[in-house]
């Protein structure tokens, strides 16, 4: 069904006929004074309540009274209709099994549970007449949300980015026939230039990557909801996941968790699906011209239990239960259900009944094959009985196809699943290290024996390891973002992914340094030297050899170090583990992976949750603040004069480059040292003024803002600071080859 979509089956005629006859736009906001203001105010308080704009709106008319400002609802009308962006509720079972779309369009009782579609009161009082459900769900179809982003000129020129930068990658490739470049975006990873060179992107197509995450909205309360967004890749990264950037695809209510996820993104899919086919109306406001867009979904990002969902894969527990579909064959434990990705084979496992299987290469590891998994797929679907179905499900890794099959223009299956760089190394794999090192049950239920000399986070130990972490965070500069906590005391509630980053993969080697016994420190820094080069900005392709080279020592060692072919011992293999030989693949074929993680979408997670204003219907508030953020978006992006923009802070200095020196600064000169004369001397000899520079009388500042938009900041000022954990901003890099 989504195969076969149509533009026509999903909006009215006025709005059909809006999307697919983009107008020329007007590079100007609206001359009305009175609607520009309105608009202005309703962009900025964002995150404010209704009462906030109407109490802004009476204040100004009552000291202006010329002034006629339009009400929050007026106002919000016709942001709705300048921006094009269209809203879809569909209705959903009330326990959110199912979305009443596709084959269930029709029912009127969920297919799952058997709960009433509609409200039974207004059934009884009307006759039958007055159908209104009990559940809706909000879908943004992502055309009109495409369009606002081609109006206006430099908007637009900004979306040319993905052809220019492609371009410019080819006529590299070609002059030195070979790649030996760098990978610095998703546009230098093989799947995406192979498709180019295949001729099925071309310049005006819009490439697009899903992400999908659950979401908490309150800590203590039972608010779970299901989140999807469109990641525009046709802009620089710098630009890209940014909020502003970001196109809502819709909001599944909660608190259940949904039974059939692909109902709920019917409606979008389908939508996407039209578009592949018919092509998106464009007006392309930095050439002046019309333009046909075609929609390329290039990767669907999600975590592990959504990922099962949506790729039709058995998921992370089954014998075949990689997320990206390559074929490794796991192990269980006796009568276990459980299978784990153990490279060798336990003692005793001769003759296990499914786990037998002789010690698995390394270096001859299967990667995942489109045509295998269609031949799988076919497998499975002509099973003729559930008995048949489920032998061909575990031996296959494939429990039913999936949703995106039915897309015209996609990666193909099962390669556009990419991996998951935020929750497998970062949470799953730096927790697994710590229940080993500090000896938690969860890692010591089964295995009962005393031979573990790596089980030295425990008592005292772990206190004072603690400590070391949570006093180590003043020497992280502000830029690494948010700093560990005590992970002795906040490890088990609510650690999160940038927390573990810097804790593990950040000031590891030096908080463990002495703690950890050999041969485990080594162990564990080869796997720190080993992320870091794959959560870099940009990443050589020396360097991508070297980290995939460490990746596959370190997952053999860890079997050898900590498991010792122990069944009982097994369990310590865990998908995390095996996610790290893709790694270094998965950048080559898709570019730096911190491109295509999570991050983005819990950065949004959390903007959207800081607007919520109304805790007793949460969800709709949820989808009303999406809409909202979704139409100020489209308005900013049709004229990005309406977006408040920050200028340089008073008392800056702009020296040229992307360079600005920042307060505090002397309020009289300063007279240097004879050590700081003989610096300055050296620092600015063979200047063409050198004369003409005053070495013994000069003014100091606080900071400089440097071009990656960090803050350098003077020993001078840094040297005041009074508190304890004050963040010093001052870092020393130490190389040394493991």
């Amino acid at each position: 069904m989504v195969k076969d979509a149509t533009l026509a089956s999903q909006f009215d005629p006025e709005e059909l006929a809006e999307l697919l006859d983009p107008q020329e736009h007007t590079s100007t906001p609206p001359d009305d004074p009175n609607l520009k203001l309105s608009l202005l105010n309703f962009i900025s308080f964002m995150g404010c309540s209704q009462g906030t704009y109407e109490a802004a709106r009476q204040n100004t008319q009552q000291c202006f009274p010329d002034i006629e400002l339009l009400s929050y609802y007026q106002v919000e009308r016709r942001a709705r209709n300048l921006s094009g962006i269209v809203t879809w509720e569909h209705h959903m079972c009330v326990d959110s099994c199912v979305g009443f779309t596709g084959p269930y369009a029709n029912m009127e009782n969920c297919p799952e549970c058997g709960k009433a579609r509609y409200k039974e009161k207004d059934l009884q009082e009307s006759d039958g007449e007055r159908k209104v459900p009990r559940k809706v769900f909000t879908t943004f179809p992502v055309g009109p949300q495409i369009q606002a982003r081609w109006k206006h000129s430099q908007t637009a020129k900004d979306m040319h980015y993905r052809w220019e930068k492609t371009q410019e990658i080819l006529r590299e490739r070609a002059e030195s026939g070979e790649h030996h470049g760098i990978y610095d975006d998703i546009l230098c990873g093989e799947s995406y230039l192979n498709t180019v060179k295949g001729g099925v992107i071309d310049e005006y197509d819009t490439v697009l990557m899903l992400s999908l995450d659950g979401a908490q909205l309150h800590q203590n309360k039972k608010s779970d909801c299901w989140i999807y967004i469109w990641i525009l890749v046709d802009l620089a990264p710098g630009k890209r996941y940014k909020i502003q950037n970001i196109l809502p695809g819709g909001i599944i209510p909660g608190p259940d968790s949904p039974k059939d996820l692909d109902s709920f993104l019917f409606p979008g899919l389908a939508h996407v699906s039209a578009l592949q086919r018919e092509g998106l109306p464009l007006w392309d406001g930095y050439r002046r011209q019309r333009a046909i867009s075609f929609l390329f979904l290039l990767l669907v990002l999600a975590d592990a239990v959504a990922m099962a969902q949506l790729s039709g894969s058995v998921g992370h527990h089954g014998r075949k239960g990689c997320r990206l579909l390559c074929g490794f064959i796991g192990r269980n434990k006796a009568y276990g259900s459980h299978y784990y990705p153990a490279l060798l084979r336990p003692h005793g496992f001769e003759n296990h009944r499914t786990s037998s299987h002789p010690d698995i290469d390394i270096h001859a590891l299967p990667i995942p094959d489109t045509n295998k998994y269609r031949t799988d797929l076919f497998y499975v679907i002509a099973s003729r009985t559930k008995v048949e179905h489920e032998r061909r499900r575990f031996n296959t890794g494939i429990g039913k196809p999936s949703i995106f099959a039915g897309l015209h223009r996609i990666l193909p299956l099962p390669t556009c699943f990419a991996g998951d760089l935020m929750h497998q190394p970062l949470i799953n794999l730096a927790s697994l290290l710590l229940d080993l090192w500090c000896a938690r049950p969860g890692a010591r239920d089964y295995d009962h024996s005393s031979d573990w000399p790596w089980a030295v986070l425990t008592g005292a130990v772990w206190k004072a390891h603690g400590k070391v972490v949570s006093q180590a965070a003043r020497h992280l500069p502000t830029s690494f973002g948010r700093t560990p906590r005590n992970p002795q005391e906040k490890g088990s509630s609510g650690y999160k992914a940038w927390e573990f980053l810097n804790y593990i993969y950040g000031e590891g080697p030096g908080v463990f340094y002495g703690v950890l016994p050999e041969p485990y420190y080594s162990h564990f820094c080869r796997l720190v030297r080993a992320i870091r080069i794959i959560h870099q900005h940009t990443i050589s392709r020396e360097q991508l050899v070297t980290a995939h080279k460490l990746l596959l020592r370190w997952v053999l060692d860890f079997e050898l170090l900590y498991c010792k072919r122990n069944p009982d011992r097994l369990h310590f293999v865990r998908q995390c583990v095996h996610s790290l030989v893709h790694l270094a693949r998965e950048t080559h074929r898709l570019g730096p992976l911190w491109l295509s993680s999570q991050w983005t979408m819990e950065r949004v997670i959390g903007y959207l949750g800081s607007l919520l204003r109304q805790p007793s219907n949460i969800f709709r508030n949820l989808a009303a603040q999406t809409k909202r953020v979704a139409n100020t978006n489209a308005l900013v992006a049709m004229w990005p004069e309406l977006q408040k923009t920050k200028g340089d802070p008073r008392g800056s200095k702009d020296l040229g480059d992307d360079y600005l020196l920042l307060g505090p600064k002397d309020t009289s000169l300063y007279q240097t040292s004879p050590a700081e004369q003989a610096a300055l001397e050296t620092f600015f000899s063979g200047h063409p003024d050198a004369e003409d520079i005053d070495r013994q009388s000069v003014y100091r500042w606080g900071r400089l803002k440097i071009p990656t938009e960090q803050i350098a900041r003077s020993r001078w000022k840094e040297m005041e600071l009074c508190s304890d954990m004050a963040r010093t901003d001052r870092n020393v890099k130490v190389c040394h080859s493991v």
